[in-house]
C-alpha cells in the first residue's frame, strides 16, 4: 500500500476512533474521520489538524461521498451499549444494522477494503469454553450483539455478490486512557475514576464475572495491521487473552492507590456471562499482532493520567 493511502475511520471521534487516528497518521496514512459529532469532543492534540473531520451520520448521502477513493474503511461507529441496546431493539437494528447496510449499498464500489469492529465480548454468547476461538457458536444474548452480528454476515455477503474485501475483529472489553466515563461503558474506566473521586464503585452480581480486558493502543495496532493483512482470514478475535474478575480489578486499583474502596454490590444483569476470555491465536499467527500491554501496567497508566488531570498537571 502507498504512503498516502486513504483511510476513512466511521466514528473516527471516539474513544477508539481517536487512537486509531492517530495511530494511521504515524504510518503515513491520509485520514479522513466521519462522525455524527465531527470533532473529537477531547482537548485539542496536535495531530487533529492533520485528519479530516467530517459531520455526518453514516447512512447519509454525506458519509458515502466521503468513503470516495478511501483505500480503508475503518467501522468503529455505533449507536448503542450492550447495557442498554434491549431497551429499544427496534432503534439499535434501525440506527446500526440497517444504517450499515444503505452505507454498504452506497459504497461498495467506492472502496478497496472495509475492516468492522464487531464485539468479542457479546456476540458469543453464554461461551461453551474459555479462552474462546473464532469458530465458537455465536448466540447473543442481547441486541447490540446480534446487530454486530447481522453487520458481519451482511460483509460475507457483499464479499460474495460484490466482491468487497473485508476484515471482522472481534474485539473485547478495550479500556485506556482517555475513555469517557460519561458513556455506560468500561468498568476499567469507570472503577478508577470513582476510585480516585473516592465514591463508591458499583459492581453488577457478586464481582466474580471475567472479563478480557484490552488496552487501546493495542487494538489500533491490531487496526492497523489488518489494513495491509494479504492472508486468506477474515475474522479475528482481539483481545488480551487474558481474564480479570471485577473484584480482582478492584483489588488491583487498591493496590496502586494504597487504600480500600467502597463497594455497592447491584443484582445481576440477565445479559451478563459469567466469563469471557478470547483466544487471540489467529490474530497472533496470522496478522503478526499480540498485545502489548497487560491490565497491570495499563492500569496504571490509566490511573497516572486520570490523576494527573484532576491536578491540572
Amino acid at each position: 500500500m502507498s504512503k498516502r493511502s486513504t483511510c476513512v475511520v466511521l466514528g473516527g471521534s471516539g474513544f477508539l476512533g481517536q487512537a486509531l487516528c492517530s495511530r494511521l497518521l504515524q504510518a503515513g496514512y491520509a485520514v479522513r474521520s466521519v462522525s455524527r459529532s465531527g470533532h473529537p469532543r477531547t482537548a485539542v492534540r496536535s495531530w487533529h489538524s492533520d485528519v479530516e473531520w467530517i459531520a455526518a451520520s453514516i447512512d447519509s448521502d454525506h458519509a458515502a461521498r466521503a468513503l470516495e477513493g478511501a483505500d480503508v474503511v475503518y467501522h468503529l461507529a455505533s449507536s448503542t451499549l450492550p447495557s442498554t441496546s434491549n431497551l429499544d431493539m427496534s432503534f439499535d437494528l434501525q440506527a446500526n444494522t440497517l444504517g450499515t447496510l444503505r452505507l454498504l449499498n452506497a459504497a461498495r464500489m467506492r472502496i478497496g477494503r472495509l475492516i468492522f469492529v464487531s464485539s468479542g465480548g457479546t456476540v458469543y454468547g453464554s461461551p461453551q469454553c474459555n479462552p474462546i476461538p473464532e469458530s465458537h457458536p455465536t448466540n447473543p444474548l442481547c441486541a447490540y450483539g446480534i446487530h454486530k452480528l447481522a453487520i458481519e454476515k451482511y460483509l460475507n455477503l457483499f464479499q460474495h455478490l460484490y466482491g468487497l474485501s473485508s476484515i471482522t475483529l472481534r474485539v473485547s472489553n478495550i479500556y485506556g486512557e482517555g475513555q469517557d466515563c460519561a458513556r455506560q461503558l468500561g468498568a476499567v474506566a469507570h472503577f478508577s475514576d470513582h476510585a480516585l473521586k473516592g465514591e463508591p464503585i458499583e459492581i453488577w452480581g457478586d464481582g466474580s464475572i471475567v472479563r478480557d480486558y484490552v488496552h487501546v493502543d493495542d487494538v489500533a495496532g491490531a487496526l492497523l495491521n489488518a489494513a495491509t493483512y494479504s492472508g486468506t482470514h477474515t475474522l479475528f478475535n482481539i483481545g488480551s487473552g487474558v481474564g480479570t474478575s471485577l473484584n480482582e480489578l478492584v483489588e488491583l486499583i487498591q493496590r496502586r492507590l494504597h487504600h480500600a474502596l467502597k463497594i455497592n454490590y447491584k443484582p445481576g444483569r440477565g445479559f451478563d456471562v459469567a466469563q469471557n476470555v478470547l483466544d487471540i491465536r489467529l490474530a497472533s499467527a496470522e496478522m503478526n499482532w499480540r498485545p502489548m500491554i497487560g491490565i497491570q501496567a495499563g492500569l496504571e497508566r490509566m490511573l497516572t493520567a486520570k490523576a494527573d488531570t484532576a491536578s491540572g498537571a
